[in-house]
């Protein structure tokens, strides 16, 4: 669609704010991770306000158990938030953005700030309640918060890294072992032709399945990306990924990611960083995500090919 000439362009500092915050911002799908980083937040504030003993006027409490309840807390509604709330407010992976990352952080701080205030009072019937000691909870909540979300931003950055370069090299020697042998997707005349159809049935296409390079999820529709006559086309189907892949019958063409399918065979080089696994491709200059649930079978398809 042509961009209306007469739409004012965002310049400057707000335009570049703006545009920072649509920019793509992975989000965690390792729910083991996101326990491990929950319980590391809790553990950290209390042992920072036994051991430091800071704000004494707020959290003084004579009993270490109370203390550390501060922990329990944090630990508490940080869970609720991420596995309860987000399940009812899904996260759209494919459309995060550092904006939205920003608002979502700001969403747990708020919401810890209000029953770490609630926790606070509750040992005190009440008693002490007033607007402005709710805004000190609020600000001393903030100021807490940074140290252990930076710690574990670090770490987690770290670990994700060591854990997909491994993953990456793995798989990448088994696509250098397989490049070395014959497959049968090789053998492309006698191969019988994939039938896709859409979800209406009113349009489908035929193709070799070695011909076949990638499928992507594309709203309620499907782009199917193939060869022929040695060039590249494209075909739009009305459906859902999903109702694609139960079509396809070939091994070697698997479901890598939750808006992608691919020909295993066009597999060209495997990168890793700290968001996950990428896959270059032999036939086009394109990158594909791989999502960390589809990482054991794509290894296990290609191995299985030696």
């Amino acid at each position: 669609m042509e961009k209306n000439p007469h739409t004012p362009k965002t310049t400057g500092i707000v335009g570049s704010i703006l545009e920072l915050f649509r920019r793509p911002f992975p989000v965690m799908e390792d729910w083991e991770m996101r326990w491990l980083v929950i319980g590391f937040h809790g553990i950290f504030i209390a042992a920072f306000l036994i051991f430091f003993k800071p704000y004494q006027g707020i959290f003084n409490s004579s009993n270490w158990l109370i203390t550390a309840g501060y922990g329990a807390v944090v630990s508490l509604i940080l869970a609720i938030n991420h596995f309860l709330i987000s399940k009812v407010l899904p996260v759209d992976v494919k459309n995060w953005t550092i904006g939205k990352s920003i608002l979502w952080t700001l969403h747990d701080i708020v919401s810890v700030s209000l029953w770490i205030f609630v926790y606070n009072n509750i040992w005190t019937n009440f008693e002490n309640f007033t607007w402005h000691r709710f805004l000190t909870i609020g600000s001393i909540t903030l100021v807490l918060a940074v140290i252990p979300v930076i710690i574990s931003t670090i770490l987690l950055e770290n670990w994700l890294l060591r854990r997909n370069l491994r993953k990456a090299s793995r798989l990448q020697q088994s696509v250098n072992n397989a490049a070395t042998v014959t497959t049968p997707v090789e053998v492309t005349k006698t191969e019988e032709l994939l039938t896709l159809y859409a979800e209406n049935q009113s349009e489908w296409i035929k193709i070799r399945p070695s011909d076949l390079i990638y499928l992507e999820s594309a709203d309620n529709y499907v782009n199917i990306l193939y060869k022929e006559k040695e060039q590249v086309q494209k075909k739009l189907l009305r459906s859902t990924l999903t109702k694609i892949e139960e079509q396809i019958q070939p091994a070697y063409i698997q479901r890598c990611h939750r808006s992608y399918m691919l020909n295993l065979m066009q597999i060209k080089y495997v990168d890793g960083n700290s968001r996950g696994l990428q896959l270059q491709l032999l036939d086009l200059d394109k990158t594909i995500p791989v999502s960390r649930k589809y990482v054991k079978g794509i290894l296990a398809q290609i191995e299985n090919t030696k």
